[in-house]
């Protein structure tokens, strides 16, 4: 990871400021909800666009059970070019591909939640972490996530839209959901 992208992830999470009387120490206070959007017929993509740019976003997405079998697929600015790279938590870096798959090829039908923060600077690439929980529907199933770290190589534009894609033109269920919270600290 190049030494500028380590310490932006570095202020990222780390990041804590006091008050403006300097008493109270403050920390992720200043995240803003700018977006959110919830389908309300089951759909193949929940897209939220029009978004306010800021330096840092994070995005929470929900959703229930699908229609089929698929993967879910992440794009920034409906851009579907070859200009995506990721890599999951075991070390299997994945290169110029259409789209982030969230769920690295996990193939299944379960719902899941997301949160996925993105530093979006312009003049950078967009880089971002996203970790992806299944909701399992018994106690009896063994619980799986993933943990992808994913870079978008635009460095001409914000991030002003945010597609999730189901593979295999498997549908979202209703009621499925994406809030995005800013923040230019």
């Amino acid at each position: 990871m190049p030494g500028d992208t380590q310490e932006l992830e570095r202020i990222f999470n780390n990041h804590q400021h006091r008050g403006f009387d300097g008493s109270q120490l403050l920390a992720l206070l200043d995240w803003k909800l700018i977006a959110r959007n919830t389908l309300p017929v089951a759909a193949t993509s929940l897209v939220m666009d029009g978004i306010p740019t800021r330096t840092f976003i994070r995005v929470f997405i929900q959703h229930g059970a699908k229609s089929g079998v698929g993967n879910n697929f992440l794009r920034f600015n409906n851009d579907s070019g070859s200009n995506y790279t990721f890599i999951d938590e075991g070390g299997t870096a994945r290169t110029s591909r259409a789209e982030i798959d969230l769920i690295d090829a996990a193939n299944n039908s379960l719902g899941y939640f997301y949160t996925i923060d993105v530093v979006n600077i312009f003049g950078s690439v967009k880089v971002m972490k996203c970790e992806s929980l299944a909701r399992i529907t018994s106690a009896a199933t063994a619980q799986s996530f993933q943990e992808i770290r994913g870079t978008w190589v635009n460095t001409t534009a914000n991030i002003t839209r945010v597609d999730l894609i189901s593979s295999n033109s498997q549908t979202f269920p209703a009621n499925s959901s994406i809030a995005i919270y800013g923040s230019n600290f």
